[in-house]
């Protein structure tokens, strides 16, 4: 069996509980250890090392060749925190053949799957499998519904002619809440083999319909054109950062939405570097701007701090010889960075039992009533916009009254 890891609650990571009875001076039998892939250094000795055995995720010839590299990038993202440890190249990416002899679905084969369905449950799913001993990670197969992708190159593809600003800030100025388009949106499937789902995609997917709705208003572009295809390609890299971190074993964190202010997301360039929120396992907004302004990046495709400091919790190598109370106090001394501003988390029992006010999801910024009133000026110019549109004779009526009902 790997070495556990113990769990520490100011951290959100799946955990595995065992009983162990061999101290009957302890006040419970229980012990929560983190879920993680084993991952030792080949060299220990050296600040940055190749590992032992790669986490390595497998692209299922399903996935559609156009997207490959977008879902290989948001994959690839995650070696970022890796490197900070002394990891080169941690996480590795195989693509299978169209020949090839073995299924994903294999045990032992993580993967990433394309999925087609009439009626699909979900956007995206991540769910992973562990021993129960240690909580090792053993196996993990994310799946996309391939209707995500094309919603969103509908959305993308609709945008106002002849306006001041930009045709990227129009998009963002119209693409309000971008969660329900997936039909069936139900909280269908879980995200991970035990504990609370993830809707990450299906509320990504929920927002598009209200931005789909609008942009139909506003004139036609190329479909296939390289403004749709940049939309599409970051959306699934921000979806692929997600489900690959419940894979590595974290939980969603719905409190690091607070750590950056209007300005900052106003920002294309602050944006691009440092995110919408401390962590990919946010449920985040698409990043929209005023109406008349242009505002930053509307998908977030980096890591955030909090995900390079749940990753060193989990995954950090201790130096050979170290002892079991040595790794507590090195454990110990990372998890009490948690009232760091940077560090904000709260998880899914926070959100939804209502504990705390700032484990909000699909919120951006620290200041609730400034996004609110952000946001309720976006849906005003979305309904003015409406009132003189004039619906392509080819369109079917029923896109009208939808997106006056979505806002």
């Amino acid at each position: 069996p790997m070495a556990p890891r113990l769990a520490d609650t100011r951290i959100g990571h799946f955990s595995t509980t065992v009983n162990d009875f061999s101290d009957d001076v302890a006040r419970s039998p229980r012990k929560a250890y983190v879920n993680r892939w084993r991952l030792e250094k080949k060299d220990p000795a050296a600040a940055l090392s190749e590992p032992v055995k790669p986490i390595t995720f497998w692209i299922d010839r399903t996935i559609p060749v156009k997207y490959r590299e977008p879902i290989t990038r948001g994959i690839l993202a995650w070696n970022a925190a890796f490197e900070k440890i002394g990891f080169k190249d941690a996480v590795v990416v195989r693509q299978q053949p169209d020949d090839a002899d073995f299924d994903t679905l294999d045990v032992g084969v993580a993967s990433v799957r394309w999925m087609t369905n009439a009626q699909p449950q979900f956007g995206a799913i991540g769910p992973s499998q562990v021993d129960p001993r240690t909580g090792e990670i053993i196996d993990a197969d994310i799946g996309f519904e391939s209707l995500s992708s094309r919603s969103l190159r509908t959305l993308r593809s609709q945008i106002i002619h002849g306006s001041d600003v930009t045709p990227w800030a129009r998009l963002l100025q119209a693409s309000d809440a971008i969660r329900e388009s997936m039909p069936g949106g139900s909280p269908g499937a879980s995200a991970h083999q035990h504990g609370p789902q993830c809707d990450h995609a299906d509320f990504a997917a929920e927002q598009l319909m209200y931005a789909l709705d609008v942009l139909e208003a506003r004139g036609d572009i190329d479909p296939a054109g390289p403004e749709a295809e940049k939309f599409v390609t970051e959306y699934l890299v921000d979806v692929t950062m997600h489900e690959v971190g419940h894979t590595l074993g974290l939980r969603h964190n719905f409190r690091s939405s607070v750590i950056y202010n209007d300005r900052e997301l106003s920002d294309p360039a602050f944006t691009a570097a440092k995110g919408l929120a401390g962590s990919v396992m946010e449920y985040a907004p698409i990043n929209l701007p005023r109406p008349g302004q242009t505002g930053g990046t509307p998908f977030q495709t980096v890591l955030g701090p909090y995900d390079y400091w749940a990753i060193e919790y989990a995954y950090k190598p201790m130096p050979p010889g170290t002892t079991a109370e040595q790794e507590r106090a090195e454990l110990q001394r990372i998890a009490s960075r948690s009232a760091e501003p940077q560090l904000a988390y709260g998880t899914d029992e926070d959100n939804f039992i209502g504990i705390d006010p700032e484990s909000l999801v699909f919120d951006l910024g620290p200041d609730p009533m400034a996004f609110a009133e952000k946001r309720i000026a976006i849906a005003r110019d979305v309904l003015a916009r409406q009132e003189g549109r004039t619906l392509d004779p080819k369109a079917d009526y029923s896109v009208l009254l939808r997106s006056i009902n979505s806002p």
